[in-house]
């Protein structure tokens, strides 16, 4: 069983990285991680970090651009085992684990070469503006999930970058040049900003394939992050409402809560608190609907964190307007219910198996999501991933006491903000 990814010694122009060695051979996955994502937009130029994601993975010196369709095609497509994603913090430029050792080495080389030495063509540029604005549509605009997150971010800052899309506004599209993308590169694709990850080569083997790829870079300072350090936690003094119509047959509302960003003594309480309301709250409005016409599906409660901002929030989706201000109701008695009682302790005992579980099958079985677990960690300072090792270890100490002192800090003011999306 493996529960450990090994760190490696910086290069000597900063660049990291992080293996876990798997002796089968069943893990063959690597990729190359940069600390830039939608908070590293400039205010007039929000999607420049999108739009650098897609441009970067177009083409290289030595991969031209049908060599790279070709090769992602090999893979099953860009839905395929291709991994290369932008956040709120990082972009990463990787793969699903392959079946084989070679082919591994075989696309890593195809990423390294376009995170080392890509093309930047006012063509290119273009083709993939396009392309960034129907996935505005397709992942934000037309999905209410992904419409209401980016709502509640807006809504809940007045200053923190994390309130800037990840996508793109399309204003902001229409003015990135060419120019933007070079500058924003240069600026943020730099050694000291990024770091790879291997999932099956031995540590040796990790060490000598980021020293052939990445041991030419300039040594360059890492950019900083200049932003009002007063928004990353902001105060709501008042329950405050944002409500949009769209042309949809079912009613989203979210009920969102600031809290502080990433704090190792809240982590694992906030988690633990997210999947035992998310759970009463599935009970409450789904379970004990009798009405056809009302209920819901799913009741999730998401958790957004990172160094600079932090915010949990439950929602659901309901066919009924007047069962959406029941939720609403609901929601808020059970978080009343955190504030006053203590948990069941086969509440707490099932939250923490749930996600020791989880995290351990990552480690053990699924390297692309401990891959995902290793790059929030490092692009939000863990750069060690001491905290990601310490894990269950810190899980097993929250007690019930613990978590009604989490729920009274973030939950028992009576502001909050409140996201909603209806039928026209």
């Amino acid at each position: 069983m493996r529960y450990e990814i090994k760190v490696g010694k910086p290069l000597a122009n900063g660049f990291r990285y992080y293996s876990q060695y798997d002796p089968s051979n069943s893990a063959n996955l690597a990729g190359i991680a940069v600390k830039a994502g939608s908070i590293h937009s400039p205010p007039n130029l929000v999607g420049l970090p999108h739009l650098v994601e897609h441009v970067v993975a177009r083409e290289s010196l030595k991969y031209d651009r049908k060599k790279v369709e070709l090769m992602t095609l090999a893979q099953g497509g860009p839905d395929g085992d291709i991994n290369i994603r932008i956040d709120r913090i990082s972009t990463f430029y990787g793969f699903e684990s392959f079946l084989k050792r070679k082919n591994m080495l075989i696309y890593f080389d195809m990423l390294a070469h376009l995170v080392h030495d890509n093309i930047v063509s006012r063509e290119g540029v273009d083709i993939e503006k396009a392309a960034v604005k129907n996935e505005y549509f397709l992942r934000e605009q037309d999905y209410m999930p992904g419409l209401l997150d980016s709502l509640v971010h807006e809504a809940m800052y007045a200053e923190n970058p994390a309130r800037l899309r990840i996508d793109c506004t399309l204003d902001s599209l229409k003015k990135i040049s060419a120019q933007h993308v070079r500058r924003f590169i240069k600026k943020y694709y730099t050694a000291s900003n990024m770091f790879a990850i291997f999932m099956g080569p031995s540590f040796e083997n990790a060490k000598e394939l980021t020293q052939r790829y990445f041991a030419d870079l300039p040594k360059l300072a890492a950019p900083i992050l200049n932003h009002n350090k007063l928004d990353d936690y902001p105060t709501l003094k008042n329950i405050k409402s944002l409500d949009i119509t769209r042309d949809i047959g079912q009613y989203y509302l979210a009920i969102a809560f600031p809290t502080e960003p990433n704090k190792d003594n809240e982590t694992e309480a906030i988690q633990i608190l997210a999947d035992i309301l998310s759970l009463r709250l599935y009970m409450r409005l789904r379970e004990n609907n009798r009405n056809p016409e009302a209920g819901t599906y799913r009741t999730p409660v998401e958790i957004s964190r990172s160094h600079i901002h932090g915010i949990i929030y439950p929602w659901f989706a309901t066919i009924s307007k007047d069962y959406s201000l029941f939720g609403e109701s609901i929601i808020l008695k059970e978080l009343a219910r955190l504030c006053n009682e203590l948990v069941d302790g086969i509440e707490l005992e099932a939250a923490r198996k749930s996600l020791d579980n989880k995290y351990l099958d990552a480690f053990k079985n699924t390297p692309a999501i401990l891959t995902e677990m290793v790059i929030e960690s490092v692009c939000s300072g863990d750069t060690d991933l001491t905290n990601l090792h310490s894990f269950r270890n810190r899980l097993y100490k929250v007690t019930r006491r613990k978590l009604r002192d989490i729920a009274n800090k973030y939950f028992n003011n009576k502001s909050y903000l409140r996201v909603t999306i209806g039928p026209n």
